[in-house]
């Protein structure tokens, strides 16, 4: 097991789902706290999606548990976990706790210390607040989706669920601070964390540039509007990313190129002077890329200290050798799908990645023995299970549960 598990002893009751939240209480967990994932019994409802992979990628080192909060009996065990908790983690539009009756007031009534906190679209407050949301939403309204693709055709999302990603790591980020305050103050937290608000973060300098230049960020591809060249080049085979940024670049670039035309050229010599003439600079550099393999290319620059890398699909990435030293993506075999690869958390600690201690746990995996650790008899926990209060996995539940729910 890893040595380096800061939050080795916290109880974090997760009512997480979809991306954010999950991916938040993974970091909690991958750093050593005992997670309980709570679902409802037909399972979260991107428990399902691309075929279980968000599910598998999003989950590890968590105990997994069904309840149908619905029920009175489901909000009771919820409300006694969260008397031993330490972290209350839900992801509900604003209100859906409260109906379920595991909102902040009633938490925080039963536990004064729990650090509650909520992602959602739009936060708890504002005008928006009540409405459903997702990452891509938050990329639209933002400003990001406008400011993505070809010049010359329609915005278009990134492919990855990017804000969900940075929405979980700074509610990770809060969890971990208001823990180190709870220690000191014994006083729990309110965390509210919008996607807007991440994603109004992540554009933060565009913001910035336009408040005092007036300029609209424009649709450049894969340009930057700061530098060129910047930006991808198609090879004789695969297409490769070329960074740049600075006049040292530049010149390692022609060096590497035998480019002592463009290297001399009054017009390209610094980096205002090629922004000026960028039309023209970048169709002489992309006839230059032709000639070349991607790989040969990679080569010439890497060896002259060049920013670049040759763009891989993700088929390639886990082939790629640095990624395989690194040894950041992991295989296991997962039930009922066979080999599965996971990406590990990336927080190299004294030479040691973060441990996979547990799979994504099934739908309701260890809900008995959760159940068992509050104090209920087994006669109480197979009434629940009767009662639909609780669901218990199996593999026969497994192949009779409705993905539906």
């Amino acid at each position: 097991m890893n040595s380096f598990s800061p939050l080795a002893g916290v109880k974090v009751v997760d009512l997480g789902q979809a991306v954010a939240m999950p991916f938040c209480t993974m970091l909690l967990a991958d750093m050593g706290a005992d997670v309980i994932k709570i679902e409802p019994p037909g399972g979260e409802h991107f428990r399902y999606a691309q075929d279980g992979a968000i599910l598998m990628a999003l989950n590890r080192n968590k105990r997994g548990i069904a309840l149908d909060l619905r029920k009175k009996e489901g909000q009771e065990i919820v409300l006694k976990m969260v008397r031993k908790a330490d972290a209350f983690a839900e992801s509900f539009a604003p209100g859906t706790a409260d109906r379920l009756g595991v909102g902040y007031d009633k938490v925080s009534q039963v536990n004064p210390r729990i650090i509650y906190c909520s992602i959602s679209g739009f936060g708890q407050t504002g005008p928006y607040h009540q409405r459903p949301s997702y990452d891509v939403i938050a990329q639209a309204m933002s400003g990001i989706m406008m400011a993505t693709g070809e010049p010359g055709r329609p915005p278009v999302r990134q492919a990855i669920s990017i804000i969900d990603k940075a929405a979980g790591l700074y509610a990770a980020l809060s969890i971990a601070l208001s823990l180190l305050e709870q220690e000191k103050t014994g006083k729990g937290q309110r965390i509210d964390i919008s996607l807007l608000d991440t994603a109004i973060s992540a554009a933060g300098y565009y913001l910035t540039h336009y408040s005092f230049s007036g300029k609209v960020p424009s649709r450049m591809g894969s340009a930057h509007v700061a530098w060129t060249p910047y930006q991808v080049f198609d090879t004789k085979d695969t297409p490769i990313f070329i960074g740049v940024s600075t006049d040292r670049f530049w010149k390692n670039f022609c060096q590497a190129l035998n480019l002592d035309d463009l290297g001399s050229d009054p017009c390209y010599s610094t980096n205002d002077k090629r922004l000026e003439h960028r039309d023209e600079l970048v169709s002489k550099i992309s006839k230059v890329c032709k000639r070349y393999d991607s790989a040969e290319l990679e080569s010439k620059l890497v060896e002259a200290g060049v920013p670049c890398g040759r763009l891989l699909t993700i088929a390639e990435v886990s082939e790629d050798p640095q990624v395989q030293f690194r040894q950041i993506i992991e295989e296991s075999d997962y039930p009922g799908v066979g080999k599965v690869k996971v990406v590990r958390t990336p927080i190299i600690v004294s030479g040691e990645l973060p441990k996979t201690k547990m799979q994504a746990p099934q739908l309701g995996e260890h809900t008995s023995e959760v159940l068992r650790e509050l104090g209920y008899s087994a006669k109480e926990i197979h009434q629940f299970i009767d009662r639909g209060v609780a669901f218990q996995y199996s593999p026969q539940a497994k192949a009779n549960c409705s993905k539906d729910g």
